[in-house]
């Protein structure tokens, strides 16, 4: 493939992004469409626990992945095991379905042959994204007054960009070569990108700002919204984004100076406990 020819696909695909972007229609990929029918049913608030049950059960693999997270020891230190969906749905709570709908389609993202050689890079992504909302999940209970579910969401979705774009590339093959261009691509247009899909979806500011870039970050100790809560966990997670250019030392060293009012032990208890919960939620999703 000549250099030319891979120009005019970046731009063929840069294009078509951007005009669903200034229509604001963007074409969500099949993997996405049982999240939005969850996100949008979350929505309702007439929304009770029988209907959405009964959606949740018509979709196999989201019925099972609810089921084996209330089933979990982050949810379940007891013991007591739960055998379908609207049991399991009380135990975890609608605001943990709504990441579980998102990761569902995320884990669906990592299994494309198509992909090609981004798959590592996808596991990778999704294994950063898990391990934030972990942290994040941990750090809002430890340390704040913020929702931890909230929270957790927040952490699943804040590089929903990526994931976006990487879900439509497949559309041009060309572009899915060990020397194209998308890495750099997915790193430029993730965040605007992002913010567009959270729109779509209909997400409350607050979680529509936490794609955005490091510079909002309010520099207060604990942190008190969820933008600022995701960025401090961004930096102090042990599995970094692999599409981000910043070196471990300087994010070892942002994190140091976003976290100068919690002493190192409580942080090492924070993510000690979000460490835990990580590992059980690759375990669930099979991330390797």
């Amino acid at each position: 493939m000549t250099d030319k020819a891979l120009n005019l696909s970046e731009q063929a695909f840069l294009h078509t992004i951007s005009q669903e972007l200034e229509e604001g229609e963007l074409r969500f990929p099949t993997s996405m469409e049982v999240t939005m029918r969850v996100l949008e049913a979350l929505d309702d608030p007439d929304m009770d626990l029988g209907r959405m049950s009964s959606m949740v059960s018509a979709e196999p693999l989201l019925a099972a992945r609810t089921v084996a997270l209330a089933n979990s020891a982050w949810y379940n230190p007891g013991g007591r095991l739960v055998s379908d969906v609207p049991k399991a749905l009380v135990r975890i709570g609608f605001g943990k379905l709504r990441a579980l709908a998102m990761a569902v389609a995320a884990e669906q993202l990592i299994h494309r042959d198509v992909l090609g050689p981004y798959q590592p890079m996808i596991r990778k992504l999704w294994a950063h994204c898990v391990d934030v909302a972990a942290t994040a999940s941990v750090l809002a209970r430890k340390c704040t007054k913020l929702d931890r579910d909230a929270a957790f969401f927040a952490g699943m979705v804040h590089d929903i960009g990526q994931f976006f774009l990487l879900s439509r590339v497949w559309e041009y093959p060309e572009m899915l070569t060990d020397d194209s261009p998308l890495s750099d691509l997915v790193r430029v247009w993730h965040a605007p990108i992002g913010r567009a899909v959270l729109a779509a979806m209909n997400m409350p500011q607050e979680l529509v700002d936490a794609v955005d870039d490091p510079e909002m970050y309010g520099g207060v100790w604990p942190p008190d919204c969820i933008p600022d809560l995701i960025f401090v966990a961004n930096l102090i997670v042990e599995t970094p984004n692999p599409f981000s250019p910043e070196l471990d030392e300087l994010r070892h060293g942002l994190a140091r100076a976003a976290t100068l009012g919690l002493d190192e032990t409580r942080l090492a208890e924070v993510l000690a406990e979000s460490v835990e919960e990580r590992q059980a939620l690759i375990d669930l999703f099979t991330v390797a």
